[in-house]
Parts: structure tokens; sequence; C-alpha cells
């Protein structure tokens, strides 16, 4: 195999694709030779992300703005991969949406919201996508958790709970999907620069972002081309006998 192209005539889906993690995967998985579908509910932000893609990997990018709310708008993502793509490798799914609050404050209303965008609309797509899968009796699905779903964190009790219902999906759905040759794992990040470090909490108070900094025995917060190479090769047949694993890639903060 070329490892220069590892993902050579692969197609690829990646939800939350204009997200900083989504966009890097993509870049690194169109790298690899695949061709990748863009979804997304935030049209404006897909266009430009796609326009940039094609013009670097010219025809191998797709998109699709979808709100994933429903049967139907499942149906709509799916009707798409068969239509336009013909067939899915990899799946990758990234959506994410954070809340910080102490336990005694922390609404549940946002705790919905955290289940709504990082359990079930998961759990609907990847549901979706694996019954694809399981008639080509091949595909790899790769899941976003956070090292926040394998421990407690304060102040993210929503955040914690919700992840690690999505590690528990993940390994259930290896143990159901190992006989059609569909590998499963899921990436637990570590600290990342993404959205949450560019809010108002962390810009009005710098210290906690340097305590992070300081518990984290690399020295420093993520950034997400730290998580590209393990993408890939979760992607690639290279982890053809790996499946329900959660993966952290944190620098080493897990062990602090």
């Amino acid at each position: 195999m070329n490892k220069e192209m590892r993902l050579e005539g692969k197609v690829a889906v990646i939800f939350g694709g204009v997200g900083r993690i989504g966009r890097t995967a993509a870049e690194a998985f169109l790298a690899q030779g695949a061709s990748v579908l863009l979804v997304d509910r935030a049209q404006d932000a897909l266009d430009s992300v796609a326009r940039d893609f094609n013009l670097s990997f010219p025809g191998m990018c797709e998109k699709l703005c979808v709100e994933i709310e429903s049967k139907e708008d499942v149906q709509r993502l799916i009707d798409f991969i068969v239509e336009r793509l013909g067939r899915v490798d990899v799946l990758l799914n990234s959506p994410a949406y954070i809340y910080r609050a102490p336990f005694l404050e922390h609404s549940i209303e946002e705790v919905d919201k955290q289940w709504q965008t990082n359990f079930r609309i998961v759990y609907l797509v990847a549901q979706a996508v694996a019954k694809l899968m399981a008639k080509q009796k091949s595909g790899k699905i790769i899941n976003i958790a956070s090292l926040g779903g394998t421990r407690p964190e304060k102040e993210h009790v929503g955040h914690c709970a919700v992840k690690s219902a999505v590690i528990a999906l993940t390994k259930v759905m290896a143990l159901e999907l190992a006989e059609y040759n569909i590998q499963v794992n899921v990436i637990a990040p570590g600290p990342t620069e993404t959205i949450p470090f560019s809010s108002p909490y962390y810009i009005n108070h710098p210290e906690a972002l340097k305590s992070i900094e300081n518990r984290t025995p690399a020295g420093r917060i993520g950034r997400t081309s730290d998580h590209a190479g393990l993408l890939v090769f979760l992607a690639s047949g290279e982890s053809d006998w790996i499946t329900g694993q959660v993966v952290l890639s944190d620098g080493g903060m897990g062990l602090a």
C-alpha cells in the first residue's frame, strides 16, 4: 500500500464538517486521496470551506447543508450519499456544543441542548450510515468524545455526561457491527484550540487557560492538527484490527 495515499479511492463523510476538527480531518483525508462530503448546518461557512478545499483538491469535496432534527433529515443525508457518492467508507461524527457552569447553576435546558447536539444527532447519523456500511460489509466510524467523557471535570456536568454516553455508544456499536467488518472507535481529545477556548470566559479568565496548560504534561493546549494523524490512521486499513477503543489524544493530560 502506498503510505503517501492511505485513503485513495475512499469516500469519507464528515458530520460537523466546518468545525475545526472536522476541517482538519477533511484536509487530512483529502491529502491522503479520499473524496470527502462535508455535512453541516451552517450554509455560508460550508460553502466557503468546500470552495477552498476544491481549489486545492479539485472535484474531491462535496457539501450538504442539513439540520439533523428528524428522520426525514437523516434520509436526505442518506439519499445524497447513495445518489452522489455511491458508497461511504468512513464516517467522522464531530458535532460540538459545550456549556460551562457549576452543577448548582447548570440548567437542564443546557443539558438537553448538549444531548441533542453531541449525542442524539451522532446516534441518528451513525445508525443510518452504518446501515449502508453493513450492506457493503465494510466501513470505519470515528466518533469524537473528549477527555471529559472519561473522567469528571468541574463545571462541565452536561459535557461529561453526554461525552461518556458517546463512548458507551461507540463500544456497543463496535460489538454489534464487527460482524459486518465495520470498525467503530472514539477519539477523546484533551483541551484543543477550538471554539470554547476563544470564548468570552477564557478571554476574561486567562488564568484558567494557563492552569490547563500547566496541568498538561506536554505543556500546551492541543492543536487540531495534533489529531490529524490519528484520524487518518483510524480511517485507513491500518486500523482494521482495532475496534471499540477510546483513544486519548491529549498531550498526556489523562495521566495528570
